[in-house]
């Protein structure tokens, strides 16, 4: 199927489709993050209450040796990635990913899909197709632990700057992306309602989205496999939520699937997440030392597969693209961040 096809039906399925409780030592990790640096410490510890009479805050942080965040209790796991030389991403079944050779610095990835939740808590809304009455979730999940969908390419930039900075005592001075060459001005929300290209700061250990190459290196998980977690198509029914392995045409709460070797969930099916890169199909002149990919284009690269995708379409190494103001119900994102 033609990249154009797929987001011609992507439309279409828009007509139509608009974990159990937190492990005691989560909780406790993440009521600890008032201690952290780079933390926001709760309001009003002495009642629990916010003086007010507002909703009392809960912790907010990121702790980068572990890999835990926290945003107003809503908590997120980042997932270590070590560094690599001649890492081969790439397959030669596909003429617009052939094999190739990639340096890359450690970084971590998240080892889910952003949720409802989160996205909630950092951007104070749930654009979401898949929710209410009309899409509930899957009997015995729950709802704002699925993935968020609906959200453009900028969107998603604007997001890991607000992450950045609601785990970092609201400071900036860590955020990846600016609205400037630069490097003066944060790319804001308003930048993103504008869509305001960014300008990308890789020394910063914000948060920001993974470029392609780190993507399909943590799908593959040091692997060779044709999907995140696993090479045989009977077992791919484990590891991911597509439209022939059970997905029935919604999106589900994220760990709910097997990961892959790097403890990496839904990075097969599910959503189809955004990633940093333009997207472009000759890779003759790609960079071998943290590709990021050409300086310019018309469409943003998406990979993984979705609930709307069969086996064929989810592989690790096809590639999706679209533009980057674009939002389906099919479409979501995981974040990354340098070590």
């Amino acid at each position: 199927m033609k990249i154009n096809n797929f987001r011609a039906e992507g439309r279409t399925i828009e007509k139509y489709f608009g974990y159990a409780a937190i492990s005691v030592c989560m909780l406790i990790i993440s009521l600890l993050f008032t201690a952290c640096p780079g933390t926001t410490p709760s309001a009003n510890p002495d009642n629990g209450s916010a003086s007010n009479g507002e909703k009392p805050e809960k912790p907010s942080g990121y702790d980068a040796a572990s890999g835990i965040g926290s945003v107003q209790g809503v908590n997120f796991v980042m997932k270590p990635i070590a560094a690599v030389t001649n890492a081969s991403i790439g397959h030669s079944a596909e003429k617009n990913n052939p094999p190739r050779w990639v340096n890359l610095t450690a970084y971590q990835i998240s080892e889910t899909e952003v949720t409802q939740e989160l996205w909630q808590e950092v951007m104070g809304n749930n654009p979401s197709g898949f929710k209410g009455s009309k899409n509930p979730p899957a009997a015995g999940e729950v709802q704002m632990k699925r993935p968020v969908e609906m959200i453009t390419w900028f969107e998603c930039i604007a997001f890991c700057n607000e992450l950045t900075k609601k785990t970092n005592r609201g400071a900036s001075t860590t955020c990846v992306y600016y609205s400037d060459a630069a490097f003066t001005t944060v790319y804001t929300k308003g930048d993103a309602g504008a869509e305001k290209l960014p300008y990308a700061d890789w020394s910063k250990k914000g948060f920001r989205l993974p470029t392609e190459a780190e993507w399909e290196w943590a799908a593959m998980a040091g692997k060779d496999d044709a999907w995140a977690g696993t090479i045989i198509l009977s077992e791919l029914k484990d590891y991911a939520w597509l439209s022939d392995t059970g997905a029935n045409k919604k999106t589900h709460e994220v760990k709910k699937k097997k990961p892959n070797a790097y403890g990496l969930y839904d990075m097969t099916g599910n959503v189809i997440e955004w990633c940093w890169d333009w997207y472009w199909s000759n890779m003759e002149s790609y960079d071998k030392q943290d590709p990021t990919g050409k300086e310019t284009g018309i469409n943003r690269v998406r990979r993984g597969g979705s609930w709307f995708q069969d086996a064929s379409k989810a592989t690790r190494m096809f590639r999706f693209s679209d533009k980057p103001n674009s939002k389906y119900d099919n479409i979501g994102f995981r974040i990354a961040c340098r070590s």
